[in-house]
């Protein structure tokens, strides 16, 4: 061990950063008792600058050993009677390194204006100290749960820290390797620079699974399958898609509309009675939930006053279902129920499910305002840029996509932007020409 100085107390400089935030009385009072009794066990620390000595370690131990003095007792340290006003001290300049490190940061980390960003640091130090000294005196490596203890104090059952305890020094475990970067540097709290590591690995690992897929994804990426989804679907290998984006019918006896204003080849070609689609529509959720991997999403456009039964027939499938539906705003939408009587309708509704716990790539709105595209010639056709949208709320590139109802496959353009690979069904040969048209396109 070092030399244990004497030290004038007056000598002892205490900045004010420095300064632990509070010290309890009783606290202190105990303390001095103890120290009266025993003795002092370990002395101050302090730092020689110059003619300067700046404490380190201890101001606590200096406050309780005024009390000592105060009651009229002495102080010993190491075997020494200490005369009144007078600080055993060690310097840390003559202390081995390990011994230093540990003085110093046990007294940092009691700053009172330590910032996030110094106390995240200081948790990773400890984490470090504690590594050395296990690897000198050869006793098992500290672990996260360890240290959570340590610094919070806080248990659930013996030896085992909180949850939240754990969850906040992993978490300052974490940020400590980031600090360097300017945008987790600048976060308002340790909590939000671990969202923003989050989003940055998020975004470099798309970039490196773009990069993997290189410049030269093709058409031949995607595939376009035609006859009657249900029966398709069922011959598709299960737990295969990321995300099953579709538009299928609305139950809602569309094949009566008319022509879509003349802009396609006929009026909906498929029976659209409500019975039927809620024979189709509950086949689909369940294989659709068959068919998505163990990590996934669906959006499914329905009518909003069909919403509910959907709702029902994708939790019944065990699909997990947001409360509400997505809006999709249509700026140019032109249909009008009521003709004569108003309104026009601009907005339609779209079921937002998810298995499992698959995390969007960031938080959007649940309103997107969407113009049409030229009609290709199919009478419920959905804009690329919609389907874009949706999927860039679920997709990373790479994933595989599903679109049941494809009809004039608006997927693949969209997937394909991505990065991702789309599998399309469609029923109708007519749409499904216009999908095989986009496809052909994408090359």
């Amino acid at each position: 061990m070092p030399k244990i100085h004497s030290v004038p107390i007056s000598l002892i400089q205490i900045g004010e950063s420095r300064q632990r935030r509070e010290f309890k009385p009783e606290d202190l009072v105990k303390l001095a008792d103890s120290i009266s009794q025993n003795g002092l066990l370990h002395p101050v620390v302090v730092r020689r600058e110059g003619a300067q000595l700046i404490l380190v370690a201890g101001e606590r131990r200096i406050r309780a050993m005024k009390y000592v003095w105060n009651f009229g007792q002495t102080v010993q340290c190491g075997g020494e009677i200490f005369p009144e006003d007078h600080v055993p001290c060690l310097d840390v300049g003559e202390m081995d390194p390990i011994d230093a490190f540990e003085a110093e940061l046990e007294e940092n980390i009691r700053r009172a204006d330590l910032s996030w960003q110094e106390r995240v640091k200081a948790t990773n130090d400890l984490m470090e100290l504690r590594k050395m000294q296990a690897d000198q005196r050869g006793t098992p490596a500290p672990t996260v749960n360890t240290l959570a203890i340590e610094i919070h104090g806080e248990t659930t059952t013996p030896g085992q820290a909180s949850g939240g305890a754990l969850d906040q020094t992993r978490k300052e475990l974490i940020v400590s390797r980031y600090l360097d970067d300017p945008d987790v540097k600048k976060a308002s709290s340790a909590d939000d620079a671990f969202k923003v590591i989050k989003r940055k690995e998020a975004a470099k690992k798309h970039a490196d699974l773009a990069a993997q897929l290189g410049p030269t994804f093709t058409s031949s990426q995607h595939t376009l399958l035609q006859g009657d989804c249900i029966e398709v679907m069922r011959d598709l290998v299960p737990g295969t898609f990321d995300v099953i984006l579709t538009d299928p019918p609305y139950g809602i006896d569309a094949h009566e509309f008319g022509d879509s204003g003349a802009r396609t080849g006929g009026a909906h070609f498929y029976d659209d009675s409500f019975d039927t689609w809620v024979e189709l529509m509950r086949a689909f959720a369940s294989i659709s939930f068959n068919l998505a991997k163990p990590a996934a999403h669906a959006y499914v456009f329905c009518d909003v006053v069909n919403f509910e039964f959907l709702k029902g027939f994708m939790k019944e499938a065990g699909w997990d279902v947001f409360r509400t539906p997505l809006i999709w705003v249509n700026p140019t939408a032109m249909r009008a129920p009521w003709p004569e009587n108003g309104p026009q309708r601009k907005w339609q509704a779209c079921l937002y499910a998810m298995k499992g716990k698959r995390p969007v790539t960031r938080l959007y709105p649940d309103v997107i305002t969407v113009k049409s595209d030229e009609n290709l010639g199919h009478q419920a056709q959905k804009p690329v840029d919609l389907y874009a949208d949706l999927l860039t709320r679920s997709v990373r590139p790479g994933d595989s996509v599903l679109d049941p109802f494809c009809g004039s496959g608006p997927i693949f353009p969209a997937a394909h932007a991505l990065k991702c690979r789309a599998t399309g069904i469609e029923r109708d040969a007519a749409a499904a020409g216009i999908a095989a048209k986009r496809l052909e396109q994408l090359k």
